[in-house]
C-alpha cells in the first residue's frame, strides 16, 4: 500500500483465540545491491528465475538487476496504482491498489494476457498451494483462485490472540507467509492455515543503513522475496537505494 490515508484500521481490542509468543528473529545484512529510487516499492517476487518489482505511484512492472539500479526491462502502466505481485511459476499476478484490476502477465519478457476485476483494496499478494493471497491492510487475508480470482476463503491473522492489520506486501515461501507491516520495520511470519503470527522478524538493520538517504516518510521497508531452490531472501523498500540481501537469526 503506498501513501498515507490509506488504512483506518484501529488497534484491536478484542481477544480471539489463545495463542503462544512469537519467535523473535532478526534481519542481518549479507549483501547489498542497488535500487532504484524512483521505485515505489509494492511487490517484489523472483519468477523464472528472474527478479520482478510492481511499483506504485506511476504503476510500472519491472525485471531488476542486482548490479545495476536501472531496470532491465520496465513496462510502464500510467496512473494506475499497482501494487502487491505473485508468481505460480508460469505467470505473474498483479494487485492494484484502489482500481479493483488484477493483471495477469505471462511470457519473458511479460505480457498482459487479461485483467480481471475484484472487490476490496489491493495491497499485499502471493502464490500458496494453488490459491493467490491478497491483504488489503486490514487483519484479514482473502484466498483466490488464480484464473477468475474469485475468493475462495479468509483467515484473519493474529499476535498471540489479537488481530493484526496494516499487513501490507506478502511472500509465501519456507511454509509461511512473510507480511510486511505498513510503516513498521517488522516483517512477520503467519502460519496461512490458523492466521496466527508465529514470528518476528526484527529488520530494522535495513532501515538504519539507508535512513540518512531517504526523504519521504513513505519510504519504509516494503518488499520481501525467497529465491526458489536457493532459499536466498531479499528485502527493500519504497524509494530505497538499496536492495538487501538478509539472513534470518533466532533470537529467543
Amino acid at each position: 500500500m503506498g501513501l498515507g490515508n490509506g488504512c483506518s484500521c484501529g488497534p484491536a481490542q478484542r481477544r480471539i483465540t489463545p495463542e503462544g509468543a512469537p519467535t523473535r528473529k532478526v534481519a542481518h545484512i549479507v549483501q547489498e545491491y542497488p535500487h532504484s529510487t524512483d521505485a515505489f516499492t509494492q511487490g517484489l517476487v523472483f519468477h523464472q528465475g528472474r527478479l520482478f518489482e510492481s511499483t506504485g505511484n506511476q504503476g510500472t512492472l519491472r525485471e531488476l538487476s542486482l548490479e545495476s539500479a536501472t531496470p532491465l526491462w520496465m513496462e510502464p502502466l500510467g496512473n494506475i496504482f499497482t501494487e502487491g505481485l505473485a508468481s505460480d511459476g508460469e505467470r505473474l499476478y498483479q494487485l492494484t491498489w484502489t482500481e479493483g484490476l488484477l493483471y495477469t502477465w505471462s511470457g519473458l519478457p511479460p505480457t498482459r494476457e487479461r485483467t480481471t476485476r475484484y472487490s476490496g483494496d489491493g495491497w499485499g499478494l502471493c502464490y500458496w498451494q494453488g490459491r493467490l493471497v491478497r491483504s488489503d491492510g486490514t487483519s484479514m487475508l482473502t484466498f483466490h483462485a488464480p484464473d477468475t480470482f474469485e475468493p475462495v476463503g479468509s483467515v484473519e491473522v493474529t499476535l498471540q490472540g489479537l488481530p493484526q492489520d496494516q499487513l501490507n506486501e506478502l511472500e509465501c515461501a519456507n511454509g509461511v507467509i512473510y507480511a510486511n507491516v505498513w510503516h513498521s520495520s517488522s516483517v512477520l511470519e503467519i502460519d496461512p492455515t490458523t492466521g496466527h503470527v508465529t514470528a518476528i522478524i526484527d529488520a530494522s538493520a535495513l532501515t538504519r543503513a539507508v535512513s540518512p538517504q531517504l526523504n519521504s516518510r513513505e519510504a519504509v521497508l516494503n518488499g520481501i522475496a525467497v529465491e526458489p531452490g536457493t532459499g536466498r531472501i531479499l528485502m527493500t523498500g519504497k524509494l530505497w537505494p538499496k536492495l538487501f540481501e538478509v539472513r534470518l537469526e533466532t533470537v529467543d
